[in-house]
């Protein structure tokens, strides 16, 4: 795993106009993941989320999953970074892997080198309890036991229990051109809703990409 780390010593994070931070990082897909990979053909949305044991994300996920044939011929190419580990987000998608990369960073050096913090303890706590009670109320309840499960009952069992219970992840969407800089950045609480793949769209106009 090889990730740029001088912005974020430095304290200075990308911004809209700033050359993205590079890396390479392994996708469950099996590739080799990084930013040159995709310049000068293409842009590409990376959305750091919240993974695979969060229903809101799967839902994220399931849209732009649907809406990716429309965004590749606009030019975007997605690429999801998750606090997941490897093998476990390998196994929860063995039967359905998603088209476009994901990528797993369970230390969150890359979250950090982009400037995505962490809101503590007490926000984990309401993200869990608000997670739980909307994918149950929703029907998804089974599926966010079984991927929350996943994810934890293995080796790296204090590892794990350590990021659900007393971390909260800021969520955050870049849009890099061709040239690899910056043209769009959001950062989102936990629990909000990114753009969805028809707003990626007229973003995308709007930017003149």
């Amino acid at each position: 795993m090889r990730i740029q780390t001088e912005a974020s010593q430095a304290g200075i994070f990308p911004d809209v106009g700033d050359k993205a931070p590079a890396f390479e990082l392994p996708s469950i897909q099996g590739e080799q993941i990084t930013l040159a990979n995709y310049q000068p053909g293409h842009n590409v949305i990376l959305w750091f989320s919240r993974g695979f044991t969060c229903n809101f994300c799967r839902g994220y996920m399931a849209d732009l999953i649907a809406g990716q044939p429309a965004l590749r011929a606009a030019g975007l190419e997605i690429v999801q970074v998750a606090p997941n580990l490897y093998q476990t987000a390998q196994d929860y998608f063995r039967a359905d892997r998603p088209p476009f990369p994901f990528i797993c960073d369970p230390d969150k050096r890359l979250y950090a080198v982009y400037g995505l913090g962490d809101a503590g303890a007490l926000v984990a706590t309401r993200n869990t309890v608000v997670s739980f009670a909307m994918a149950f109320g929703a029907g998804a309840g089974p599926e966010t036991v079984r991927a929350s499960w996943l994810d934890v009952a293995n080796r790296n069992f204090v590892r794990r229990l350590h990021h659900h219970a007393l971390t909260a992840m800021e969520q955050g969407v870049f849009i890099i051109d061709r040239q690899g800089t910056v043209r769009y950045r959001l950062t989102l609480d936990a629990l909000a809703q990114i753009p969805t793949a028809a707003e990626f769209l007229e973003i995308s106009e709007a930017l003149a990409l």
